[in-house]
């Protein structure tokens, strides 16, 4: 599920992600500033840690503002099984300069549960764990809805 609104503007594979382990594949989610700037837990999970980085203000739709901007990644695990790991990053933009999220450590969120948001224009990325599995259900240019669109699922 989508933990944002927006236009999806990035679908990367990662070769190793620190906090899930392994490979991943990375889906960045770009919100203009007439979308709505809420983000939601794209499964039922726990919060494991979460990670602030300062940064700079880039254009959230130039791809360096993934690596470059200040952002918070939230690191969750799902409470049902297989467990597996997760993480939303909230990024700036040159208009959102601020970051809002109400987790801490330990919190659990039902998926679609609100998590925090930021202020105007600015980027989500999804990262989930590269599988056999996996399937993408979108694709770049696609529009998304927070807690309803299906970015990917794992397939039985």
């Amino acid at each position: 599920m989508s933990p944002a609104d927006g236009k999806i503007v990035a679908i990367e594979e990662i070769e190793h992600d620190e906090f899930l382990g392994g490979p991943a594949v990375q889906i960045g989610i770009f919100l203009s500033i007439f979308n709505v700037h809420i983000n939601r837990a794209h499964v039922a999970g726990r919060v494991i840690g979460l990670r602030y980085r300062p940064g700079k203000y880039l254009n959230a739709l130039r791809p360096e503002s993934a690596r470059e901007n200040e952002q918070l990644a939230v690191r969750m695990q799902e409470t049902v099984a297989p467990f597996r790991r997760y993480v939303v990053r909230q990024i700036t933009g040159a208009i959102a300069r601020r970051i809002v999220c109400w987790l801490k450590p330990g919190d659990e969120l039902a998926r679609g549960e609100q998590f925090g948001m930021i202020k105007l224009g600015s980027r989500t990325e999804l990262v989930l764990p590269r599988e056999a599995a996996l399937k993408l259900r979108v694709q770049i240019g696609d529009k998304v809805k927070a807690g309803t669109s299906i970015l990917a699922e794992y397939e039985a």
